[in-house]
């Protein structure tokens, strides 16, 4: 289902207040108060880039600056819930930004598992139940590169080390399940800016031609600037010293879901069917990602590094339309964070667009202390070596894209970001407990039925569905071909019936602008819902009504039947009468009694009657039928 049901929402979330449940459900909701935290844990080692390579400077020990890379031990941070008891928990790995150098080298206050968004989102989700992962990868590359294609292959590079290091903290997990108490089957990746680019790549990289054949990524004389045989693939798996450290091919490193928020994807051509689930949230405005599809600059050097990458707001539409994503949408989600994403988007699920209130904002969930910030004149690199480094500067470039940066907002931010991706993972994961919702089916009016509607308050039309005990049901009708995302009827109700009256119907059908004997196809569904997620039909049921006229009514009672449509008006008006009677003429009266325009000579149940030369106002439309019955109705014109 591409679309939310947008005007149904709201109706879905105020409806049976009393009703919805109070108590906290584990991976939706903090259930632990405190975290425990395993720090600098090596999950890998493997070549590195070495940014001291040739540096001249006598005090650096001649070890550090030999050699252009480094045999480097990658480390990460694992966090769980303090108190559980739960053995079998799935995983979230976390990766940072940082555009593959280290903080303040980059310009940037942030850049490692130790950033202040990682550290605060590690936290959120260790809370409600998960094992959370925040690693570092490997760095390295050269931003003041003068040449397009130079830059290009050495940033797609750092990229593909990334993805590598990234399978290998999977790898490692799945051979400690036991020691940190993970389930192999529910491992979820999540990247932050850089980060993002990874999770991308990591939900749709799938094969040689991804990496080989894509233009983009092809050097001037046509050889790809990443050869899978030197550099090993995509995994991690095979390329040859000192470029890659192969993996142990026997421990898997699939990924059941990703997430990102910022980044973008370096080509939609890599997304097929077959990608894994992916949910992404997005500055809609960000000068660094596109939030659609657009270049990607280096901001010191103003070269486009990628040509043409997309963001959130491209891939996502995307990934539902392939199916990637069709678990994900086979629940309507109640949350508020969910409530506020749909009404950005349009109601594209699993894509949340931040509208920040700074027109060049990118990371609004990131903060910093500015004073220790400015301070810092180096960073340590390899453990050892001071590397200089500006705090002052790094401090000044992020704040010019972050004005309004501050702990409390940063939080705020994250505070959604978990919130917006954890029923998301619920679902995916089959984590959802007892708020989970069985598929069920419509029973009637059945598909297909034909039902004649007469104005009779006395006769009713009921509808039923398979129901469950501790749910709520949203009805709804629809015009055949509507995908019920603004249906033309809907109403709560805690049972597994409705009943209408046929006068309901009959006024229904009138405001749509339908006379008797004028039959309509709709089609009506039910979501079911919970405190937190919606659930529609198996399927709709298409249905033809026809509104019948009674026989035997009095002259007297004509003016019940009359229909106005529409009303108001602008230059024409259809006039019907839902009765065994013809209309013959027609007169428009304004409200001084006045008669303003006639006209004659119909032998017909409905006319549409121009109003031309007529002012806008209120107005009277008297008909006369060929028994000698009139009939009065109200409307406005325009």
């Amino acid at each position: 289902m591409k679309k939310k049901l947008l005007s149904v929402f709201a109706l879905a979330t105020s409806m049976f207040a009393l009703n919805e449940a109070t108590a906290q459900n584990r991976y939706l909701d903090e259930v632990f108060t405190s975290v425990n935290k395993s720090s600098n844990v090596v999950y890998d080692t493997n070549y590195a880039i070495n940014l001291l390579f040739g540096n001249p400077n006598p005090q650096i020990p001649a070890l550090f600056t030999s050699s252009p890379v480094w045999s480097e031990n990658l480390k990460c941070d694992i966090y769980s819930p303090e108190g559980d008891t739960l053995q079998n928990r799935p995983v979230i790995i976390l990766s940072h930004t940082g555009s593959y150098l280290p903080p303040l080298v980059n310009k940037q206050t942030t850049g490692s598992k130790d950033d202040s968004s990682i550290v605060e989102l590690a936290h959120r989700f260790a809370k409600r139940g998960y094992v959370v992962v925040a690693m570092n990868y490997r760095l390295g590359w050269n931003p003041a590169a003068t040449s397009q294609e130079v830059a290009t292959e050495q940033l797609i590079k750092a990229t593909y080390r990334a993805l590598q290091d990234m399978r290998n903290c999977v790898r490692f997990m799945r051979r400690n399940a036991a020691t940190y108490g993970i389930d192999q089957t529910k491992i979820i990746f999540g990247g932050q800016g850089t980060g993002g680019y990874i999770a991308l790549a990591g939900a749709t990289v799938s094969e040689r031609a991804d990496i080989e054949s894509n233009l983009k990524f092809l050097r001037g004389d046509a050889t790809p600037m990443v050869s899978v045989d030197t550099l090993g693939d995509w995994t991690g798996i095979g390329g040859v010293i000192p470029y890659n450290d192969p993996a142990d091919a026997s421990v898997s490193s699939d990924v059941n879901m990703y997430f990102n928020f910022g980044g973008a994807m370096g080509d939609t051509a890599w997304m097929k069917a077959s990608s894994k689930p992916m949910v992404a949230m997005h500055t809609t405005r960000d000068p660094f990602a596109p939030y659609n599809t657009g270049n990607v600059i280096v901001p010191t050097t103003g070269l486009t590094v990628i040509p043409n990458a997309s963001g959130a707001g491209d891939v996502i539409p995307k990934a539902n339309e392939l199916g990637v994503n069709s678990k994900l949408n086979s629940y309507i989600y109640l949350d508020p964070m969910s409530e506020r994403a749909y009404t950005v988007t349009g109601g594209i699920n699993n894509l949340f667009g931040f509208e920040t209130s700074f027109p060049f904002e990118g990371s609004p969930w990131e903060w910093w202390d500015r004073p220790s910030m400015q301070a810092k004149q180096s960073v340590l690199y390899r453990d050892a070596i001071p590397l200089p480094a500006n705090g002052f500067t790094a401090d000044t470039l992020s704040i010019k894209t972050n004005p309004f940066m501050s702990a409390e907002r940063g939080k705020a931010y994250i505070d959604t970001i978990a919130g917006y991706v954890a029923p998301r993972i619920a679902v995916q994961m089959d984590l959802m407990g007892n708020m989970a919702i069985n598929d069920f089916a419509l029973t009637s009016p059945q598909a297909g039925a034909s039902i004649d509607i007469q104005d009779d308050s006395t006769a009713f039309m009921v509808a039923k569905w398979e129901g469950a005990e501790g749910l709520d049901y949203v009805f709804m009708i629809d015009n055949v071909n509507g995908d019920f995302s603004d249906p033309l009827f809907a109403t709560s109700i805690s049972s597994d019936s409705i009943a209408f009256t046929e006068s309901t119907i009959w006024g229904l059908l009138t405001t749509m602008g339908y006379n008797v004997d004028d039959e309509v196809s709709l089609k009506w569904t039910v979501m079911s819902k919970n405190a937190s997620f919606g659930k529609l039909a198996s399927q709709a049921f298409a249905i033809n009504l026809t509104k019948r006229a009674a026989v035997g009514i009095n002259e007297a009672n004509y003016n019940k039947y009359i229909t106005l449509y529409p009303n108001p008006a602008t230059s024409t008006v259809k006039v019907g009468l839902d009765a065994n009677a013809k209309i013959t003429d027609i007169q428009i009266i304004d409200i001084l009694g006045r008669q303003v325009k006639s006209y004659a000579g119909f032998n017909t149940n409905s006319q549409e009657i121009s109003l031309s030369g007529i002012g806008s106002g209120a107005y009277f439309i008297n008909i006369s039928t060929q028994n000698g019955g009139t009939a009065t109705k109200k409307f406005i014109i325009q």
